[in-house]
């Protein structure tokens, strides 16, 4: 769904219009950092070259935290995760169940885009179906240059903005701002307008899913093993009307193992079939640093604020959405807009989910040294007769990975495990044993 219907494009003036930010991206961090800009009534323009906000590759997943943070409408979930299935990679099946809802199933572009329209009713302009090409920084301001079709613009219209020439087709749109979010997404060409080296960094992964027919599955899987995901994992997430996502997310390259997976869920009768051909996105697994620039704040995936154990970043590009907000009105307040003055940003995130990072990081790494044999071993040690609920309880956080990680590490069996499996493991699990404080 799209959040307005285009208006026609109107006389471009003499100047480029000034907004006080400009967001670029209309991801769940853009338009966070939109709808609080636009709510303490500061000008916002959200610039994407799409035209179906929230339309993006994704399970939809979200925890309870994320539920209290952004409320989805009823109509947006799918379902409630109470349980959920670890596949083992010999196909051992251990089911993990809560009394109550971990987690929501939504329908992401739906949720996403309820966002926008949050933000659009608070006053923010979206200028959808155009590419920003280029950012210029200077000492008064930032010049977006954007490449759109028809300049479409959408929210709030209170005051005549430009953003095309009437009939001319492509075009390239100039707009100033004093503060730039940039909500590009991973591996954003714009980081390097910007002065921000975004590198060219192995630490990511390679999300593939598609939608398939599952009449019969009510609760969501998650399949271990090289044979299926090397070094990662593969999921199998119920939606609504008999219908699955089916996906994976090796590192780097998928190399035909959607393709087996498929075949076997269709052979174990997981699934009736697929709907489509997969699609793959890339998806970060380190932080960006540093994550701020002259007049430039960088949220999200493009700054690489993502669940490194399972990729999932919804709730973190939410808060550091806000968390963006909340440093470009302080730049605005202050008229301060140097890279030394938005360094508190950086420092923001960091004590909200920088330890979560680390200690994420550090268990994917240890993860991926581990042999199918090792994982099933583990599996059979800490799955097997409700031995997880013996390490850490009910205290079960879906957006918090590490505090479930760190109380399972108090276990001294655990560590003795951990430590009998060999010098690859052995720098993560000193690692993870260290973050303990």
């Amino acid at each position: 769904p799209t959040p307005c219907t285009p208006t026609p494009p109107r006389p471009q003036p003499n100047s480029p219009p000034v907004y006080d930010t400009i967001v670029i991206g209309a991801g769940p961090a853009g338009n966070m950092a939109a709808l609080e800009l636009a709510r303490r009534g500061y000008s916002v323009a959200v610039i994407d070259w799409r035209t179906n906000i929230g339309d993006k590759l994704c399970t939809g997943i979200i925890g309870r935290e994320c539920v209290e943070l952004m409320p989805p409408a009823p109509e947006h979930i799918h379902g409630e995760a109470s349980a959920a299935t670890i596949v083992s990679p010999l196909g051992r099946r251990y089911r993990i169940a809560r009394g109550e809802p971990q987690a929501y199933i939504v329908n992401r572009p739906a949720y996403i885009n309820s966002v926008a329209e949050r933000a659009m009713q608070a006053g923010a302009e979206y200028i959808l179906n155009s590419r920003v090409t280029d950012i210029r920084i200077t000492g008064s301001h930032a010049e977006i240059t954007a490449r759109t079709n028809d300049g479409s613009v959408c929210g709030s219209t209170s005051s005549p903005r430009t953003k095309n020439n009437a009939g001319s087709g492509h075009a390239h749109i100039a707009y100033n701002c004093r503060i730039v979010i940039l909500a590009s997404g991973f591996g954003s060409p714009l980081l390097r307008m910007t002065g921000i080296d975004g590198g060219k960094s192995e630490d990511y992964l390679v999300g593939c899913q598609v939608e398939a027919v599952a009449p019969r599955l009510t609760e969501t899987e998650v399949y271990l093993g090289d044979g299926t995901a090397q070094n990662s994992f593969a999921w199998l997430v119920p939606l609504s009307d008999s219908r699955a996502l089916v996906g994976m997310a090796p590192r780097r390259r998928v190399n035909g193992q959607m393709d087996a997976f498929i075949a076997r869920l269709k052979f174990e009768g997981r699934i009736a079939d697929i709907t489509a051909k997969p699609q793959t996105w890339g998806i970060p697994i380190r932080p960006l640093s540093p994550s701020y620039a002259d007049r430039t704040l960088v949220v999200g995936d493009a700054a690489g604020l993502v669940k490194p154990t399972t990729g999932g970043g919804i709730y973190y590009a939410f808060i550091s959405g806000r968390l963006a907000a909340e440093a470009a009105q302080t730049a605005i307040a202050s008229g301060k807009y140097a890279a030394k003055d938005l360094q508190e940003y950086e420092r923001n995130w960091r004590k909200v989910f920088g330890r979560e990072l680390r200690i994420g990081r550090y268990a994917r790494m240890l993860f991926e040294t581990l042999s199918d044999e090792q994982i099933e071993r583990l599996m059979q040690e800490f799955l097997s007769d409700g031995a997880l609920d013996a390490y850490i309880g009910d205290d079960v956080a879906f957006d918090w990975h590490g505090k479930v990680i760190l109380k399972a590490l108090r276990h001294t069996s655990i560590r003795r495990v951990l430590t009998t499996l060999g010098p690859s493991a052995a720098p993560f699990v000193a690692r993870l044993l260290q973050a303990r404080g």
